[in-house]
């Protein structure tokens, strides 16, 4: 760690002209992924850098060894989450896959970069679909409630399971009658084979279907922008950090 400091303060004592160049191209990549989402988060990407471009102006009044601990603390977050997709997708490839196909979708959404690997993560390792799809689905749910998506996938792992408990924080009741589950929301019950499949699928369609746009928009709103603006800087600090 000390050495990564000591590394790290260097580098932001260089001229402010080749920190900016990092930063730039680090925003290109961004871009890359706001394109491909159909989505764009130029104006967060310009506020970030505008940030930086600050920061790298200031640092020496403000503590270089304090900004550095912070970029460390980000690399070493991004590092944990890459490390824990290798375990659950079998490979470094298909972690990278992985990981590119979340942070295009997490642009999209009013979620936490962390909290989405996570919730793909938990997917992943019990079975269950890890999708954009399915992270879009049970995103709508948790925007639409007020919740978080770990909150819902949390449930949804349950119900494949056969524990409906935690479905009930988000207004779904189920009752179990032998090979079959019975769920009711709004006032209309559906029943379905007791298996993860048919669990799955039932809870995906609530969030394409009554909770359609949820996360459209959440993503709108002041917090849904800050929470984009937050994983913009995060991964500008993960890009520098490993540079």
């Amino acid at each position: 760690m000390a050495n990564e400091l000591a590394r790290l303060n260097v580098k932001l004592q260089l001229q402010n002209q080749q920190l900016l160049s990092k930063l730039e191209q680090s925003n290109r990549k961004i871009s890359s992924f706001a394109q491909k989402s159909n989505r764009s988060l130029n104006s967060f990407r310009k506020t970030a850098i505008s940030s930086f471009k600050a920061v790298s102006v200031a640092a020496g009044g403000l503590g270089i060894a304090a900004i550095g601990t912070g970029i460390v603390r980000v690399a070493a977050d991004f590092e944990t989450l890459r490390i824990s997709l290798k375990t659950v997708t079998g490979s470094a490839e298909a972690a990278s896959d992985a990981f590119a196909q979340i942070q295009e979708f997490t642009a999209s959404t009013p979620f936490q970069l962390q909290e989405v690997t996570e919730a793909f993560i938990k997917l992943q390792a019990r079975g269950l679909d890890p999708s954009t799809e399915s992270l879009r689905a049970y995103g709508n749910v948790a925007a639409g409630m007020s919740k978080s998506l770990d909150q819902f996938v949390e449930a949804v792992a349950d119900a494949a399971t056969g524990e409906f408990e935690r479905l009930k924080e988000f207004g779904i009741i189920a009752r179990q009658q032998g090979e079959e589950v019975t769920f009711t929301f709004r006032g209309v019950s559906t029943t379905v084979r007791k298996s993860a499949s048919e669990i799955e699928g039932y809870l995906k369609n609530i969030g394409n279907v009554d909770f359609a746009g949820a996360t459209d928009d959440q993503i709108e709103t002041f917090s849904g922008r800050v929470s984009n603006l937050k994983d913009a800087l995060a991964t500008l600090a993960d890009q520098f950090a490993r540079d």
